[in-house]
């Protein structure tokens, strides 16, 4: 968890590219990735709770039947819930770095708008809605 807190601090700080690529249609989704578009209402709630946070570790079920959101940005760490279905009451904590969530940094979203987060060692693959519009990009989980 702290390895992964560090990694994207680091590419929070080093990364800045300003030209985006479409992912490839090998770059399949993993893990609670493959739900990010059912998922966005929740992010979208977490974010407005912690602006300065916009880099999504995971998103999905908690062992107490919510959804969940982990954000990392400028501003540390958050996690948020919120009742599965019920994305307008999602609240905001200080991030609980003892919690384990499996998936967690299986796939980073970073959610738009802004620049794409990749930089001289990577490119983010933009991820659209289904309207075409840019919803966010996919950060590389092992950093540069």
């Amino acid at each position: 968890m702290r390895r992964m807190a560090m990694v994207l601090a680091a590419m929070l700080a080093a990364c800045g590219q300003t030209t985006a690529e479409a992912p490839t249609p090998d770059s399949a989704p993993s893990s609670w990735d493959a739900r990010l578009i059912e998922l966005l209402p929740y992010i979208d709630a977490c974010i407005a709770k912690t602006p300065e946070t916009r880099w999504v570790s995971y998103a999905g079920p908690t062992a107490e039947g919510e959804i969940g959101v982990r954000l990392l940005g400028d501003g540390g760490g958050y996690d948020c819930r919120a009742p599965t279905g019920d994305p307008a009451a999602m609240r905001s904590m200080p991030r609980a770095e003892a919690l384990e969530i499996d998936g967690e940094g299986a796939a980073i979203f970073v959610r738009g708008p802004g620049e794409n987060p990749g930089g001289e060692c990577y490119e983010a693959p933009e991820v659209r809605g289904p309207d075409g519009a840019l919803l966010g990009w996919m950060a590389d989980p092992e950093g540069c």
